[in-house]
């Protein structure tokens, strides 16, 4: 049904003549919007098939009108030169006396110098007389040279010269008129000219009739004339008196007037709107559409399932149960993928094979080879991360929810990239989830404009950094995620991740957003300090929640449900996050720097901002301990999340105070900012709001920090009572039967 539906989509996307159509393929790409009509000295795009006939039909009648003339005009002017030659040979074979009488007298070179033919519509019949006058008085003329008559012949011979150039030039003028009207025929079968004369005059003597009539026999000898000629003069006399004795008749279209017009080849006023999409681009485009159907099913509907099935057996408490079959963990992984998503991968499987094979034969098997791969590698690293998370997920909340949540992470993550990196904004989109990057393969074989390259975000110097990376990073996530759902089987209450594994991804997320620095640093304009510190919170924002998330959920907790982890761990967790933290102020450090010397900005005087610096590490240091005080408490994490909330929006609102104050300070004193506002001139009411955020702040660490004595002091009361218990239960013995 799917493959059904794309192909009926695609193919009415492509092939429907419509205005709404069209606008549609102009809109997405797939033409341009004067590939066929409606652009510049082109004819205006019809889409009624009535009204188009009728401008065919008139289109057509002109243009046999025009050949039919013209066809007529180069036989006459082809007449009018073979007249002349003939008369050059008789000149100068035979003695001919041009002293006596008009051309001595001889009736055959008067009939093929003398006799007027009409060239209209290409010259005028003053230009045809002035032809036969010119002859006429070169055969009186006298040559003289140095006293003494020259050959009598000799003026004569010089205007035939001359006239024969001259009917050159309007021959190869007709030649050019002819090509105007591409290759269009005619029937060129001869009628009598005498009869079709006698019809013309006796039909209308003193109208058009008679003028065609005379212009029909003024043709240098010519003995018939095309069937299509003498049918229009029968079927259509107004027309083509209108064609031959109006040069500037609209039917010519200004070729005969305009030196330029006889150049440009006619149109149609209108022409048919057809969709100028190839077959091979309509075959890539289903072909590209239904490989982005089988990413969707192996990429967004396997992982969801996979996530709710697995969320559901960790509510349902099933999975013990199923440890104790005799599968190992791998085994059993494999079955939690497989088995509930024998639809999606069938579905996936059947709509690749057709969207392979189309686009096997459009684009080649080449160009499908990494997009195919990166399809196949992204699959099983979805599905193993979906196994962890949601089995992780399924302990607290609903295993529809968690489906839920895992489409909108992949499905609006990857969107998002994919747009980024569809409109060229950002290579850093393909950091975004397994989609962008597949969908950007199969979006480079569509053939739209633009859309080439999309697999490294189009990008020749990050794109291929970005997408090993992304590849990278999707596979280590994976592999965690394996390894901690296999722990999890035997310990459900274990911690998500181990510490190292938290680390690892931390590190992971610290390279994403120095790589994402560095690309919207290049494709910005990033020439101020401002424009450069606003593109480096926007690369590193992400950071602070992201690091927080993996510091709590690598936090080593009893495995029993509703453990809290215990001061030891929480100072221990404190300080990986400063290591942490460490790494990714170098990391942000070292691509600021190079972004610095690639904009030339290292150069300029400038100074680092000490003073916004502690506040970021203030913001940095009250989200953690506000994580983590949450995390050691099994009630009241309500209150201390908007606690903490509030008080790092009040530590965000300062930090961006003291920015501006510092940038002041800079600028009038040129010398750096320091720390907690020392040397910088702050009025007391900023000095008291410093003490309030750094107080709350540091009071909020050490709370956090801090071992809690009563609840030590009732956790080894327990543990005395438990002890207590286990005694008396000694004591009792067993009981024989």
């Amino acid at each position: 049904m799917i493959s059904g539906l794309t192909w009926l989509g695609t193919s009415a996307l492509t092939r429907m003549d419509s205005p709404a159509a069209q606008d549609v393929r102009v809109a997405v790409g797939l033409e341009d919007a004067w590939a066929v009509c409606d652009g510049p000295q082109m004819p205006r795009c019809s889409f009624d098939d009535r009204e188009q006939a009728v401008v065919d039909r008139e289109f057509a009648a002109q243009q046999r009108v025009r050949i039919a003339v013209l066809t007529e005009l180069r036989a006459r002017v082809d007449q009018v030169v073979r007249n002349l030659d003939r008369a050059e040979s008789i000149l100068r074979r035979e003695a001919v006396d041009l002293r006596g009488d008009l051309l001595g007298g001889r009736q055959d070179l008067q009939e093929l110098l003398l006799t007027t033919v009409d060239l209209r519509p290409l010259t005028t019949r003053d230009e045809d007389l002035a032809r036969t006058a010119a002859l006429q008085a070169a055969a009186f003329a006298v040559d003289v040279d140095n006293g003494k008559l020259g050959e009598p012949a000799g003026p004569l011979l010089r205007e035939i010269g001359a006239q024969r150039r001259q009917l050159t030039a309007l021959a190869a003028r007709v030649d050019r008129l002819e090509r105007r009207d591409g290759a269009v025929a005619i029937d060129t079968n001869g009628t009598d000219r005498q009869a079709l004369w006698a019809d013309l005059f006796n039909n209308d003597p003193y109208g058009d009739g008679g003028q065609l009539a005379s212009w029909v026999l003024s043709s240098g000898g010519l003995p018939h004339i095309s069937n299509t000629l003498a049918n229009l003069a029968n079927g259509d006399m107004r027309t083509l008196a209108e064609a031959v004795f109006n040069p500037g008749a609209a039917l010519w279209q200004g070729g005969l007037v305009d030196p330029i017009a006889e150049f440009t080849a006619l149109q149609k006023p209108s022409v048919r709107y057809r969709s100028p999409v190839s077959e091979s681009q309509r075959g890539q485009l289903i072909g590209s559409v239904l490989f982005g159907f089988a990413a969707f099913m192996l990429l967004l509907v396997g992982p969801v399932v996979t996530a709710t099935h697995t969320a559901r057996e960790r509510e349902a408490g099933t999975l013990p149960v199923l440890r104790m079959t005799g599968l190992s963990a791998g085994d059993l992984a494999l079955a939690m993928s497989v088995g509930p998503n024998v639809f999606a991968m069938v579905a996936g499987a059947l709509l690749l094979l057709p969207a392979l094979a189309l686009l096997g034969l459009t684009v080649g098997v080449g160009p499908l080879l990494l997009p195919l791969g990166l399809l196949v590698l992204f699959t099983g690293a979805t599905h193993l991360t979906a196994i962890g998370l949601g089995d992780a997920l399924g302990q607290r909340v609903n295993a529809l929810l968690v489906g839920a949540l895992m489409a909108v992470g992949i499905a609006g993550a990857g969107l998002f990239g994919t747009a980024l990196v569809g409109a060229n904004i950002a290579s850093a989109g393909l950091l975004l989830g397994p989609l962008p990057a597949v969908l950007g393969g199969i979006l480079g074989f569509t053939g739209l404009p633009g859309s080439a390259d999309l697999v490294t975000a189009g990008d020749p110097e990050l794109g291929s950094s970005f997408l090993a990376y992304a590849v990278g990073t999707q596979v280590m996530l994976a592999t965690i995620c394996l390894f901690s759902w296999r722990r999890r089987v035997e310990q459900a209450w274990a911690p998500l991740f181990r510490p190292a594994e938290g680390i690892a991804l931390a590190l992971a997320c610290v390279g994403c957003s120095g790589l994402t620095l560095l690309d919207l640093s290049s494709r910005t304009n990033t020439q101020t300090f401002d424009g450069l510190n606003l593109v480096t919170f926007l690369a590193s924002g992400f950071l602070l929640p992201v690091l927080g998330w993996l510091l709590v959920a690598s936090l080593r907790r009893p495995a029993r449900a509703h453990a809290v982890p215990s001061h030891v761990e929480a100072r221990g967790a404190f300080l990986r996050f400063q290591g942490v933290l460490a790494v990714a102020m170098l990391v942000v450090g070292f691509a600021y720097s190079a972004v610095m010397q690639r904009n030339g900005l290292a150069g300029e005087q400038s100074e680092i901002m000490y003073a916004t610096l502690t506040q970021v590490l203030l913001i940095a240091e009250t989200a953690v301990a506000t994580l983590l005080l949450a995390s050691r408490k099994r009630d009241g994490k309500l209150g201390i999340g908007m606690m903490g909330g509030a008080l790092l929006l009040l530590q965000i609102v300062f930090a961006v105070l003291v920015y501006r104050l510092e940038v002041d300070h800079v600028a009038l004193t040129h010398s750096a900012g320091m720390p907690f506002l020392y040397g910088m001139n702050a009025s007391p009411y900023w000095i008291a709001l410093m003490i309030l955020t750094w107080g709350a702040g540091f009071g909020l660490i050490l709370t956090a920090l801090l071992r809690e004595r009563d609840q030590a002091r009732a956790a080894a009361a327990d543990a005395d009572e438990q002890a207590d218990e286990d005694a008396d239960e000694e004591r009792r013995g067993r009981w024989l039967h």
